[in-house]
């Protein structure tokens, strides 16, 4: 366990015992020593000093957008790929620009010509959080169509991740997503929303989105449940992700899925309101939302992690139990109003591409298993069940626990 592992749970475990330190007190500490550490705590965002993003009202012209523009000095911008309504766009004011002052002026300004922006955020990047792996190799492009299901049915997840090997070896029978009749701009099953195209490949060293697909894919074909997995890459080949590029990729999968796993985040002291991620969730509040709670054993209730910490209630947020599932894992988040379940989370077995055996831990991993559940709840209910009904079955079959470190429902989901 590294210095700044052991720094953070001091840090959090004498607010507990001595209850004599603030609540913000301890999230600005932790946020702050991240930042100047961030070398070597890479999730916690990077703000963007030219760009923001904006969300339009609903049939707003492209003329009044124009105007909207021109009288914000915008530089450039940027919508959504495969987007219909084109209602976000991140503006881009140039190097001179004062940020802040630009956004207040587009609040305080009732949102541009006649009020047609609803909301606008900060733009911002962040690395996927450490965790306790072994670099792989990949390899080069490919062709994924024979991966492709044939007729979608069941239930279909979404995985907003680093991509995906649809070759990877473990992947035997097709569980791709198919775009048939859906299908916008050479869409064929997901989408790469860093480099705009539909080669969603999992070029990160670490196949992050493979193993958290293959972890999902594993559970659902032992249970005999069809189900097909949507490809939504937003982290880039090191593992970097922009906020933009995670409003796309839900904009674009929310209305295509049951379920959406995003094994990734971020820490913040709460600077930003991100209300166009809130905008979006809410509008498909019938879409399960599963997530990572963080991989530095800190309360999430103290120290914001994102998106676990969203306050929708079908945002899920799974903490990781240890190898023989006596206890949270070491790392593990936790935090009993922000993080709902356990699952098992430590040296998960997973093989490289050479079908080599590799132990991987991190709640990245404990998520996609929750996912699953969730996925054969609904099929089993008959695809009927809302995402409230889902979550009550979940703390009905999890098995009660007394760990070290609290959660909202104190069930693991084994």
């Amino acid at each position: 366990m590294n210095f700044y592992k052991l720094l953070f749970i001091f840090i959090v475990s004498s607010f507990f015992v001595k209850c004599t330190v603030d609540h913000e007190e301890v999230k600005e500490t932790f946020v702050e020593q991240q930042r100047q550490q961030s070398t070597k705590i890479l999730s916690i965002p990077k703000y963007s000093k030219t760009e923001l993003i904006i969300k339009f009202k609903n049939d707003v012209s492209d003329l009044e957008k124009n105007k909207a523009r021109k009288q914000y000095a915008v530089v450039s911008y940027e919508y959504c790929d495969l987007c219909t309504d084109l209602l976000i766009e991140k503006w881009n004011f140039g190097e001179d620009a004062n940020i802040e002052d630009k956004k207040l002026s587009i609040q305080s300004g009732s949102g541009g010509p006649e009020g047609i922006i609803t909301n606008v955020d900060n733009e911002f990047t962040f690395h996927l959080e450490n965790e306790n792996n072994t670099n792989l190799s990949v390899e080069g492009l490919y062709d994924y169509s024979s991966q492709i299901v044939g007729t979608n049915s069941g239930v279909t997840l979404a995985v907003l991740d680093t991509g995906i090997d649809a070759n990877y070896p473990l992947f035997d029978v097709p569980f791709l997503y198919s775009s048939d009749g859906v299908s916008v701009s050479g869409e064929t099953s997901g989408w790469d929303f860093v480099n705009h195209d539909n080669d969603f490949f999992d070029d990160f060293n670490l196949i992050h989105g493979t193993k958290v697909s293959y972890i999902i894919n594993k559970k659902l074909k032992e249970a005999a449940i069809p189900h097909q997995i949507l490809p939504v890459k937003v982290c880039d080949a090191n593992g970097i992700a922009t906020y933009f590029d995670i409003l796309c990729g839900l904009n674009y999968a929310l209305p295509r899925v049951h379920i959406i796993q995003m094994s990734l985040g971020w820490y913040d002291d709460n600077s930003y309101v991100n209300s166009i991620f809130n905008d979006l969730v809410d509008e498909f509040s019938n879409v399960l939302i599963v997530t990572s709670a963080g991989n530095s054993a800190v309360n999430n209730d103290v120290v914001s992690h994102y998106p676990s910490s969203y306050p929708q209630v079908n945002i899920l947020a799974i903490a990781a139990a240890n190898t023989d599932l006596s206890d949270i894992a070491d790392f593990s988040n936790y935090g009993i109003n922000n993080v709902d379940f356990y699952a098992p989370g430590e040296e998960i077995l997973f093989y490289d591409l050479v079908g080599i055996p590799l132990p991987i831990s991190g709640t990245s991993y404990a998520a996609p298993l929750v996912a699953a559940k969730a996925a054969k709840i609904l099929y089993d209910s008959g695809m009927t069940h809302s995402t409230d009904q889902i979550i009550d079955d979940l703390n009905t079959i999890g098995t009660d626990q007394t760990y070290s470190k609290s959660v909202k429902y104190s069930k693991l989901l084994n």
